[in-house]
């Protein structure tokens, strides 16, 4: 359910313009896509890896097209990678993002056997980019109890990838499976992780 903050956010994400983009019920809500936006512009940052691709990636896209700046998009889903490479194509943002096709497999730092992402196509997204200096962890899906834990290995597989002033960004961190994941890094990070109610 999307608050009044999430219809203001959409109001200022107008500013960034474009084609018609189908917010899905997996799409990052606007209130949150505006904070990462926000992040872009206030933190100067330009090296992106996101976790899942969609609407945000576009609008990463859109920010990084105006700012200068590089993003990869993981993505498992075949038929939705293919649609956001069109909506990148139509905008004539390819120059700006990628989508990096990773179907989802058993990975040596899943939670109790969660999918993720193959070592060797983060890996080869995190070097594409140098170092990032910002991780958007908006996959793999997580909505369900079996896979609620599948976004923690983001974290750990791609530290040795991070700038030293890079920023960790965690969507849906007020689900339970989001949160036993936040409070993992935090333990084993020593990092604390501050929770906003956009995302």
């Amino acid at each position: 359910m999307w608050s009044i903050d999430d219809v203001l956010a959409l109001q200022a994400l107008q500013a960034l313009g474009g084609r018609y983009l189908p917010w899905t019920a997996g799409s990052m809500r606007p209130s949150g896509l505006a904070a990462v936006l926000n992040e872009i512009v206030l933190g100067s940052r330009q090296r992106i890896l996101e976790c899942g691709s969609g609407v945000s990636t576009v609008y990463l896209a859109r920010l990084l097209a105006e700012r200068g700046g590089r993003l990869v998009s993981l993505e498992h889903d075949p038929g939705w990678a293919a649609f956001v490479e069109r909506q990148l194509d139509a905008e004539g943002l390819r120059p700006q993002a990628r989508i990096a096709l990773a179907p989802l497999e058993a990975h040596p730092l899943s939670i109790e056997g969660s999918p993720w992402y193959p070592g060797d196509a983060a890996r080869g997204a995190a070097g594409e980019l140098g170092a990032i200096d910002l991780l958007l962890v908006d996959g793999p899906p997580a909505d369900r109890p079996e896979t609620e834990l599948s976004r923690y290995p983001a974290l750990p597989a791609l530290s040795d990838a991070l700038a030293p002033e890079a920023i960790v960004i965690l969507d849906d961190a007020r689900r339970p499976g989001e949160a036993r994941v936040l409070e993992r890094w935090e333990e084993e990070t020593e990092i604390q992780f501050e929770r906003r109610p956009d995302l």
